[in-house]
């Protein structure tokens, strides 16, 4: 890492945990107040606050070698891990406190069956276990080197296990997304998106961290997302303070949950199982595509070759010879007691997925020896006795082959080899050898971990398709259901047209007719009826008395009254046939059984009519007085018109009482010689007057 990274990485650390912890501390401050939904996005950002704090000081104290620098580097390393498996939890837990829309308590981690049965999402409890995992192989890795280790410069070093501690950490995430995305209906639209920034700007972050090595990505990443989760949240401190009375938690607007069946709810269940596998698959994939581009950097390792090998073993993952050349070698002329000699050496990658980055060569010589100034494919160094030999990097003058060249590809070898001038005695196969050596695992050149890779991608094949299919499936039923809903919904309003319809046909005809006429709309309705009692009522001196009136106080006069007289024709079972002007005409007995009360419930209807004229009087200015005329007798009834249909009757029956109305006394019920003799027995009458009908002569009338 250069220092301008350095630099940069830990001014932009600095400058984020700042303004976490101030955000943590704005939001602890309101907190203590009132009962609200921010304790958990407090938690959030403290542990990012502490987590971009430790990494700057990790950063900071990054190659100390001092005690402070030891200790530093290592405990600050430790809570990095150590917040980075915590906050997945708390984001996740934040996340099912707006599904659940209700501040939630952290004892349900110990409730799980009782708190999924209340509505608590499973993943939650998911990803609890992976954040707990991932701190205990984080305590783990402290005394084996598990994730990560440090030089004797106290650099930090990723180990062959890191990868896994970014699986863990990315896992969580992807089943929090998931989650997140499954209940998008649960959310406001400013909510659902606020909570999907913070997903996208950690999937940046482990990406960039997988290719990019020194910036600390994931951690800035974190920062931010903290940051997005704040300012999102202060429109919903706006929305407390101007609903501080309510008493309620304002971190959702309510949601009305749907109703499913139980095989929906069982179909529902199984689609986000697949959701979750098929994103956390394809999460592990990313990864692992990742991994193989760039490889995985594993630790550095040192063989001790106590006796050393004059040819490659190819039991060994890495072998190093190192020979005198029996055809190359002479006395020195300026030194008889030493021999010059060209030395070979080869360095032999026998790994099949692994390639050496850099390595180091050490074999003690005499302390006479000495190297000639044109060796090979290497830096050559006499250092207290013995030979080193290092490959050589960019700035060295030995590298003028590139350096790549210099690395050891798998299954391949790499020469080096030098002039020196050792005494006679000097045998490099009895020296003990030390060979140090840094390398890269290349996965994708593992059969294991093609078949493995290849696995996953089968499953997560499977996975999406069958997604996407329940995805359809429901798609499919919650159509159908809003179609059912629909069909429901408009039966239900032509069932209340045709209610209305009907009570409106049911007030022009009688429902016989009516049920007729609904059934044959073309046929002529016409009966006979023997006997049906015949009702007529008028407004004495209608005429004088309207002449004083406008003609809105004559229709809401008349209106009110006839109302009057509707309920009660109504409630007593009479049928009103029409109005004309003030006049009001009545039936009953419309039957075709001749010994009917018809006569009865008129006369009834008709001291009824009295008694409402009489209401109508005692808060009316306007005072009037009614005639009523009674005859029963054989009708004919039927209906007349096609549009605007009428429901009448006719016959001398009609026409006799319609005389008895206007021949009657105001307020007095006059009925003929028939209505008389079918009610006799219910009512007293007067002595009979006689009068004057047409077409029928005198007739014999009689006053109720």
């Amino acid at each position: 890492m250069t220092d301008s990274i350095k630099i940069i990485s830990i001014a932009t650390l600095i400058i984020l945990f700042f303004f976490c912890f101030q955000a943590g501390i704005f939001l602890f401050s309101g907190n203590r107040k009132k009962i609200n939904g921010r304790r958990t996005l407090i938690f959030v950002e403290f542990f990012t606050a502490f987590l971009l704090l430790f990494d700057a000081l990790a950063y900071y104290y990054r190659g100390n070698t001092s005690l402070t620098g030891y200790y530093m580097v290592r405990l600050c390393n430790f809570f990095v891990f150590i917040c980075n498996f915590s906050l997945p939890f708390f984001i996740c837990f934040y996340v099912c406190e707006f599904i659940n829309q209700s501040n939630l308590t952290f004892s349900i981690i110990f409730h799980p069956v009782k708190s999924v049965r209340k509505g608590i999402p499973r993943q939650l409890f998911i990803v609890f276990f992976l954040c707990f995992t991932g701190i205990v192989l984080t305590i783990y890795s402290q005394f084996t080197d598990l994730l990560y280790y440090f030089d004797d410069n106290n650099l930090y070093h990723r180990s062959a296990f890191y990868s896994l501690s970014v699986v863990l950490g990315l896992l969580p995430g992807l089943i929090s997304f998931t989650m997140l995305i499954q209940n998008k209906k649960k959310l406001s639209s400013n909510i659902f998106i606020s909570l999907l920034v913070y997903f996208i700007l950690l999937l940046v972050g482990v990406i960039f961290i997988l290719i990019i090595y020194g910036l600390p990505c994931i951690n800035i990443s974190l920062g931010l997302g903290s940051l997005h989760l704040f300012y999102s949240s202060i429109k919903l401190i706006e929305i407390e303070f101007f609903a501080m009375d309510s008493g309620t938690l304002a971190v959702s607007p309510a949601c009305k949950p749907e109703i499913a069946v139980t095989e929906s709810r069982k179909r529902l269940v199984r689609s986000h199982l697949w959701q979750t596998l098929s994103i956390t698959l394809g999460g592990i994939l990313l990864v692992l595509l990742i991994i193989s581009i760039t490889g995985v950097t594993l630790p550095e390792k040192s063989l001790v070759i106590d006796q050393p090998y004059s040819e490659n073993d190819f039991s060994k993952s890495v072998c190093v010879t190192f020979i005198r050349n029996a055809d190359k070698h002479w006395i020195d002329e300026e030194d008889p007691d030493r021999t010059g000699a060209q030395y070979d050496g080869m360095i032999y990658n026998n790994m099949k997925s692994t390639i050496i980055t850099d390595w180091e060569f050490s074999v003690s010589v005499p302390e006479t020896s000495t190297v000639d100034p044109g060796p090979w494919n290497g830096t050559f160094r006499l250092v207290d006795g013995n030979l080193i030999v290092k490959k050589p990097h960019e700035e060295d003058a030995e590298n003028i082959h590139g350096v790549d060249f210099y690395t050891i590809t798998p299954l391949k070898n790499l020469g080096f080899g030098c002039i020196m001038y050792t005494p006679h005695n000097y045998h490099p196969l009895e020296q003990k050898i030390l060979f140090t050596y840094s390398s890269i695992l290349k996965p994708l050149t593992n059969t294991l971990f093609d078949i493995f890779l290849g696995l996953l991608f089968v499953i997560f094949i499977i996975a999406t398709t069958i997604m996407l299919f329940e995805g359809k499936l429901i798609r499919v039923e919650e159509e159908n259901r809003k179609l059912e809903n629909t069909v429901k919904e408009r039966t239900k309003e032509l069932e209340e047209e045709k209610n209305r319809s009907e009570r409106l046909l049911l007030n022009i005809l009688p429902k016989e007719i009516a049920r007729e006429l609904t059934a044959h709309p073309d046929r002529t309705i016409a009966k006979e009826y023997p006997n049906v009692t015949v009702l007529f009522t008028d407004i004495v001196g209608f005429t004088k008395i309207s002449g004083e009136m406008n003609a809105e106080e004559i229709v809401t006069m008349l209106n009110k009254m006839f109302s009057m007289f509707d309920e009660r024709a109504q409630k007593e079972g009479i049928e009103k046939i029409k109005t004309i002007g003030d006049a009001y005409m009545a039936a009953s007995g419309l039957t075709e059984d001749p010994y009917n009360e018809g006569a009865l419930k008129m006369l009834r209807f008709a001291k009824g009519l009295l008694s409402d004229v009489q209401a109508f009087n005692d808060n009316s200015p306007v005072k009037l007085l009614i005639r009523l005329g009674i005859n029963s007798g054989p009708v004919v009834a039927g209906v007349i018109g096609k549009t605007k249909f009428i429901y009448d009757i006719w016959g001398d029956t009609v026409n006799v009482a319609s005389r008895m109305e206007s021949t009657g006394i105001p307020m007095k019920i006059h009925v003929t010689e028939n209505t008389k003799a079918q009610t006799l027995s219910y009512y007293q009458y007067s002595q009979n007057t006689e009068i004057d009908v047409k077409g029928k002569g005198m007739m014999k009338t009689y006053f109720l």
